[in-house]
């Protein structure tokens, strides 16, 4: 999921992030990856290691909340959940580019259960998502979007669901089952997803189970907020390596979910402790493990890596390893990894590739913002083949 979605922008080379950065960065990723909502403080009873926590505003079991939308741009509006059906609520946004990926799977789910489902994807407002912007997305791609799709102006059903259930994160779906409670929430793309609606369909659903997976979250959550705050309390006070033992923990409780904390702790070598050999290291292995079909985490460390030039010892050639790999997995179809690939070409110094390969991302750009920044992105980009051509002549 993506807490936000931006396009990687060209820097160049300042001095080294400070102490403070990096200690700003840390203060990013740890919002980032703790759970919205806990009451669990230092000094809690404890049960099996586990610190025990409220229970968020809305989860597995709970009736879920009417929806309150200010305006339906796709589809017949629904006043109520009817008894009997099932729904699929799921969040997203026009800037989102997984949420965008999941579109032909989410028409498809709709389409195969159209019978039993009701499924609507609801947005809400920003300035990069306005009602314009959006309207005029779900009419460009009406015949891919086989499903109801809403404007939530107010964000009153946002925060019914969203900030109710501890999610910041797009895309998410609620599953609502024939009693018009929640049944599962997560990723759209998570096969659970499908596997929830079938089930409740086919009156197979458990919600005993399902209750159980919820206390057993609890639990997770509360050990992973306890994890956090111990690698906070480690960094601030120096203790870098123990810091360091303490994300590797975290990661380990669910790699993608935190992917921010490797993100982190990437950062936190190449600048934080100034260790950018360990630092690449680091990166190389999360792609051998991890993160080897992740291409959004391998292109951020492409970028991360490519980015880093005055640093002694960038490493180039992974930054151009980590960055072909994220291309490959997206089919050379994604202008971000593109983007991505070309910005390591150009620190490369091989400016025909990387003016070629930006060009590419250009083309293959669903987002007419998108396809505006990368063209101007590419005026820079030939300025400074130029300047290199410049420099030589006059050398030579």
């Amino acid at each position: 999921m993506h807490n936000t979605h931006s396009t990687p922008q060209k820097t160049r080379p300042t001095t080294a992030p400070t102490n403070r950065t990096i200690g700003m960065m840390l203060g990013l990723a740890f919002l980032a990856a703790l759970p919205a909502s806990s009451s669990a403080q230092p000094g809690s009873p404890e049960t099996n290691g586990i610190v025990e926590v409220d229970r968020l505003k809305l989860g597995v079991g709970d009736p879920a909340p009417e929806l309150a939308i200010g305006r339906w741009i796709k589809g017949e509006p629904i006043e109520s959940f009817v008894e009997g059906r099932v729904y699929a609520i799921e969040f997203w946004a026009t800037w989102c580019g997984p949420c965008i990926a999941g579109i032909p799977h989410l028409t498809e789910i709709q389409q195969r259960y159209k019978a039993s489902l009701d499924l609507v994807s609801v947005t809400t407002g920003d300035p990069n998502n306005t009602l314009e912007k959006v309207t005029e997305f779900v009419a460009e791609r009406d015949a891919e979007m086989g499903y109801r799709v809403a404007f939530d102006d107010m964000d009153t059903t946002w925060n019914a669901y969203m900030e109710a259930a501890g999610q910041n994160g797009i895309p998410c779906a609620f599953v609502i089952d024939k009693q018009s409670r929640i049944a599962w929430i997560g990723h759209p793309a998570d096969p659970a997803f499908e596997r929830t609606i079938e089930a409740i369909i086919r009156d197979e659903f458990d919600p005993a189970a399902a209750l159980e997976e919820r206390r057993l979250a609890d639990q997770r959550r509360a050990q992973l907020e306890r994890l956090q705050h111990e690698l906070h309390t480690a960094w601030n006070a120096g203790e870098t390596e123990a810091a360091f033992v303490l994300a590797d923990e975290i990661i380990e409780t669910d790699p993608q979910a935190m992917s921010s904390w490797a993100w982190w702790k990437f950062q936190a070598l190449m600048v934080g402790v100034n260790d950018p050999e360990r630092g690449q290291a680091y990166a190389k292995a999360l792609m051998r493990t991890h993160y080897r079909e992740d291409a959004a985490m391998l292109n951020r460390l492409a970028y991360g890596i490519a980015d880093s030039i005055g640093i002694e010892g960038t490493d180039l050639d992974l930054a151009l390893e980590l960055a072909e790999r994220a291309v490959t997995l997206r089919l050379g179809q994604d202008s971000e990894t593109l983007a991505g690939l070309a910005m390591v070409r150009l620190a490369r110094e091989e400016f025909d590739e990387a003016i070629a390969t930006l060009q590419r991302a250009i083309d293959v750009a669903q987002m007419p913002a998108m396809r505006a920044h990368l063209k101007n992105e590419l005026e820079f980009y030939k300025f400074d083949k130029e300047t290199a051509e410049r420099k030589k002549t006059r050398k030579n």
